[in-house]
């Protein structure tokens, strides 16, 4: 597997990736757009920071792409989309630079109230300005933090320390949680007209761009102070330079812009505000801690199938993927048996039963099962990141539930499908952690085994049907592998599973077709 580094990366996850097996690492020095895109078709995988814009363009020239890791946390730099689309799976390492993002807010917000820039830049010019730079303290001042993330958590949990009073606004946390970290909780509206300072922790996404627009900053309080350690584009830059000029906003510190660097802004030109080129995370440790893990995911991504921290995927932790790695084997060929038995699909439900799906992520199968599904049906690639995204595309209708009370097994996974031609069930388990079965086929049960290639013939339960079928299959020289039986309690049909060697020839499918017991015969390869 050949991975591409893209913007440079920390020599502890370079050293883990170039040490581990079957991982080819290329880390040039840095590369534009086209010499990104004319390397990428050989590429497996590739790792960026914030500089490499990973566009809908250039992922149209990375066929064997699998997966983006953004060593970091924003994926504003990254077309998830298109990704999706192409079902390349987007990794981020949240958590990792949280303390340095954190540090570094504090560390701008100490700076804009006590003018340290302006001061170290006067004195550089050979002045000592005592009364040109009166400052604020911090003791008893209101922080007003917008998003309580991990990143946010750790900076009201340092401000408190300063005893500040720290408000907080999350509409994604309850109130209950948000009091444990000693934070006020409170509405935007309330916290845009109590706090002394604003330090802004959220994602950039359709609600938050621009959450400091010029309507919000004039319910602000006069003399408040604006810090942006986030995103850029959470902050309405031309409206924050109006208020900086006016004085409604007292100074503002900025790490992040809405176009980086932020050439020809105008707020480079005002001395109330103070800026960091997106430090936020440039910390010794920080970038040790975000290369370390992003390259142990990406790693454990391409050799073992397990994901984390994936912004286009369910995530799953390692005990969580022990426990259901067995049953996503047996969602896929469950999902493509119905995409053979039951097509055109308008319809899916899929069942879980039993203890062995209790407090387990189950999204992660739902979408096996709709891989395997679309796999046998379509030309394009699909694969679990964008299973979802051409299920939708064909208006097929997705239900998915899950139940504890168990149907004789621990754990069984049922997928109904409907299509014009009619209706057909399937359901399967795992026995002993690794034997896959099918153990239920419309009103049929059975134990058959889920793979190869596979005959399925239903006929009228008469003698001489099955000799008939093993006679017509050996005069077209079609080995038998095994076979497995089961009829109706009425007794008055039955169905033979039958597993070959190889592929029955259209010739031998139609000649059993006719036999006058016969109802019908679908070959299918699991």
């Amino acid at each position: 597997m050949n991975i591409l580094i893209c913007d440079g990366m920390h020599e502890s996850g370079l050293a883990l990736l170039r040490s581990t097996e079957g991982l080819k690492v290329d880390m040039p020095d840095q590369l534009n757009a086209d010499e990104i895109k004319a390397r990428l078709p050989d590429y497996d995988a590739i790792i960026v920071r914030s500089r490499t814009q990973v566009t809908a363009d250039l992922l149209e020239n990375a066929p064997r792409l699998k997966v983006i890791g953004r060593a970091g946390t924003g994926v504003d730099n990254i077309d998830v989309q298109s990704a999706s689309a192409r079902g390349i799976l987007v990794m981020n390492t949240p958590g990792a630079n949280a303390v340095a993002a954190a540090e570094h807010t504090l560390a701008l917000m100490l700076s804009l109230a006590r003018h340290i820039p302006q001061a170290t830049q006067s004195m550089r010019e050979g002045l000592w300005e005592k009364k040109a730079f009166m400052g604020t303290e911090l003791y008893e001042q209101t922080l007003g933090i917008i998003g309580l993330g991990k990143i946010g958590s750790i900076v009201a949990d340092r401000a408190l320390g300063m005893k500040m009073n720290v408000l907080g606004y999350d509409p994604y946390i309850i109130p209950e949680a948000i009091a444990i970290l000693g934070v006020e909780s409170v509405s935007l509206e309330e916290l845009l007209a109590r706090s002394d300072f604003i330090s802004l922790h959220t994602p950039s996404t359709s609600e938050t761009r621009k959450i400091l627009n010029r309507e919000n900053l004039a319910a602000t309080r006069p003399g408040v102070r604006i810090i942006n350690c986030a995103r850029g584009d959470l902050v309405d830059e031309e409206a924050l330079y109006e208020f900086l000029v006016s004085g409604h906003v007292a100074g503002a510190a900025l790490d992040v812009f809405a176009k980086e660097p932020p050439a020809g802004s105008p707020l480079l030109q005002l001395r109330n505000v103070i800026f960091t080129p997106h430090l936020g995370a440039s910390s010794f440790q920080a970038q040790a801690n975000v290369s370390r893990a992003i390259a142990s995911q990406i790693a454990d991504y391409l050799l073992y199938g397990i994901i984390r921290n994936a912004v286009n995927f369910p995530s799953l932790r390692p005990k969580d993927f022990e426990r259901i790695k067995p049953y996503l084997t047996l969602a896929e060929r469950l999902g493509s048996l119905q995409g053979q038995l039951c097509t055109p699909v308008q319809r899916i439900e899929i069942t879980y039963s039993g203890s062995d799906f209790q407090d387990v992520p189950l999204q992660p199968l739902t979408q096996t099962v709709i891989k395997g599904l679309l796999d046998p049906i379509l030309a394009e690639k699909v694969n679990l990141v964008n299973a979802p995204i051409l299920l939708k595309e064909r208006q097929i209708e997705l239900f998915s539930t899950a139940t504890t009370e168990a149907r004789g097994y621990t754990g069984e996974i049922t997928v109904r499908a409907r299509g014009t031609r009619g209706e057909s069930s399937v359901a399967g388990t795992v026995f002993q952690g690794e034997e896959i079965r099918l153990v239920r086929l419309n009103n049929y049960r059975l134990e058959a085994e889920l793979e190869g290639v596979n005959l399925l013939v239903q006929n009228h339960d008469k003698p001489g049907t099955i000799g008939f079928i093993g006679t017509t299959l050996g005069n077209f020289q079609v080995n038998i592998a095994n076979m497995h039986l089961s009829r109706t309690p009425e007794r008055d049909r039955a169905i033979a599973i039958i597993r070959l060697d190889e592929e029955a020839p259209a010739e031998a499918l139609d000649e059993l077709r006719r036999h006058p017991n016969i109802i019908s015969v679908q070959q299918v390869r699991l």
